[in-house]
């Protein structure tokens, strides 16, 4: 098998975490397993990029996988700053 082999078995298995992750970011039970959800589905859309990147050799995917690597962490700090229940600042 060529390098490119195992990164396209690499790739399908990436897709197939981020598809079970949708599924639980659908059916969770409250908002903090959407958030796990989604931010599993965005570090697994960064694996995927990277590993195509990879096996092609393609650096606009590794620029793309940077990008969405800020854009979820971004997302996470988002949540965790709204997300208080008193919505008040925490103290320094």
């Amino acid at each position: 098998m060529e390098a490119v082999d195992h990164f396209m078995i690499a790739a399908v298995l990436l897709l197939l975490t981020l598809a079970l992750a949708l599924f639980r970011a659908w059916f969770g039970p409250r908002a903090v397993d959407h958030v796990m959800a989604a931010q599993l589905v965005a570090t697994s859309g960064v694996g995927v990029a990277l590993t195509l990147g990879a096996a092609k050799g393609d650096a606009s995917m590794l620029d793309a996988a940077l990008v969405a690597t800020v854009l979820a962490s971004v997302a996470i700090l988002a949540f965790v700053r709204n997300g208080r229940s008193d919505g008040e600042r925490p103290e320094d």
